[in-house]
C-alpha cells in the first residue's frame, strides 16, 4: 500500500467556519455552507483522502480498471481528472507513467500549488458549469468520490462532459463508495443515517451509485459499461485493511465539522455525539460491518 500515512508538502487552504445554520439567510448560502462541509479543505480531510486513495488502490489491486496502462506506458496519453481534490490519485499516475499528460480540474484548489511533476497541471474549475476543454481532448476520462455532492439532474449533465471530452476509443472511468453499508451495527447506523439526511437535504440521491452504469448507458456514443465491486470490513475483523478504514471513519467523525453539523441533524449534543462515536470502537468489535467499493468503465464509440 504505501506509506498511506505520509503528507504531501504544499499549502493548504485553512477552513471556513460554518455559522449557525438558523443565522444563513438563504437556501443558497446555507447550500454553500454545508458544500464547505462536504467539500473539507482542513488538513486531517485532506490526509483522509490521500490514505483512502491508497485504501482503494489496495483493495481493487490497481489505480484503475479501464485497460489504459499500455497506452500510459506507450506516452502521449492525455489524462483527465474531474473533482480531482487533493490530487492523490493524479500525483501517483504522472509520476509513474512520465511520458504521458494529466490535467486535474476542481472548484477547491486543494492541490499541490508548486511542487508537482511538469506532465501534471491543475485548474480551478466547476465541473457543473461546463468543462473548459475540446470535444474528444482526452484518452482517459476520471471522476471518483462525488456520490455525495451532485443532484442527479447535475449527474446527467457531468457524465455528458465526461463523454463528451473522452476521444472515440478512449476510457471513462468512475470510482465511488455505495453509500450504505451491510450488516452494521445500531451505533454505526444512526450515525451514517444522519449522514444521508444532510445528503437529502441537498437533493443527493444517495442511491445513485446502485444505478450509475444504467445511468451512464443512457449516454449516446457509449459502449458496454462494466460493474466492478470490492468489499472490506470495517474494524479489526476485517484485518489490516480493516482497521485503516476503522481510522479514516473515526477521522471524519471526530471532525470539529461533523461534530457540529452531525449532532444537529440528530438533535443531540455534541457531547452525546462525540460518546456516540467512542462507543464505535468495541460495536467494531462485535460486527462485520462491510463496505463496498464499486468502480464504472467503459468505452467511446465511434459516432454513428
Amino acid at each position: 500500500m504505501g506509506n498511506i500515512k505520509s503528507h504531501l508538502k504544499h499549502k493548504r487552504p485553512s477552513i471556513k467556519k460554518i455559522p449557525e445554520f438558523d443565522q444563513i439567510e438563504s437556501d443558497k448560502e446555507r447550500n454553500e455552507k454545508l458544500i464547505d462541509y462536504y467539500l473539507s479543505t482542513s488538513i486531517d480531510s485532506i490526509d483522509r483522502l490521500h490514505i483512502y486513495h491508497f485504501l482503494r488502490a489496495y483493495i481493487f489491486q490497481s489505480r484503475f480498471s479501464s485497460p489504459v496502462e499500455d497506452k500510459l506506458i506507450e506516452g502521449g496519453c492525455k489524462v483527465l481528472d474531474v473533482g480531482c481534490g487533493a490530487a492523490t490519485w493524479l500525483l501517483d499516475l504522472s509520476n509513474k507513467y512520465e511520458n504521458s499528460y494529466f490535467y486535474g480540474v476542481d472548484i477547491k484548489p486543494i492541490y499541490p500549488q508548486e511542487i508537482k511533476p511538469n506532465n501534471l497541471e491543475f485548474i480551478e474549475a466547476d465541473v457543473t458549469n461546463r468543462l473548459s476543454f475540446h470535444d474528444n481532448e482526452f484518452d482517459f476520462t476520471h471522476l471518483e468520490n462525488m456520490s455525495f455532492v451532485f443532484t442527479p439532474d447535475q449527474w446527467d449533465f457531468i457524465l455528458s462532459e465526461l463523454v463528451r471530452v473522452t476521444k472515440p476509443g478512449g476510457y471513462i472511468e468512475i470510482s465511488d463508495r455505495r453509500n450504505g453499508y451491510i450488516g452494521e451495527g445500531p451505533i454505526f447506523r444512526k450515525l451514517t443515517d444522519a449522514i444521508w439526511s444532510t445528503y437529502s437535504k441537498r437533493n443527493i440521491d444517495v442511491k445513485l451509485v446502485y444505478k450509475l452504469d444504467s445511468k451512464f448507458e443512457l449516454q449516446p456514443n457509449i459502449g458496454k459499461v462494466h460493474r466492478i465491486e470490492k468489499d472490506l470490513i470495517i474494524g479489526p475483523n476485517g484485518d489490516k485493511i480493516g482497521l485503516v478504514f476503522q481510522d479514516l471513519t473515526f477521522s471524519y467523525h471526530k471532525s470539529e465539522l461533523s461534530i457540529k453539523v452531525l449532532s444537529e441533524e440528530m438533535g443531540i449534543s455534541e457531547e452525546e455525539y462525540k460518546n456516540m462515536v467512542e462507543n464505535l470502537v468495541e460495536e467494531f468489535k462485535q460486527t462485520s460491518t462491510e463496505s463496498v467499493h464499486v468502480r464504472f468503465w467503459t468505452q467511446k464509440q465511434l459516432s454513428e
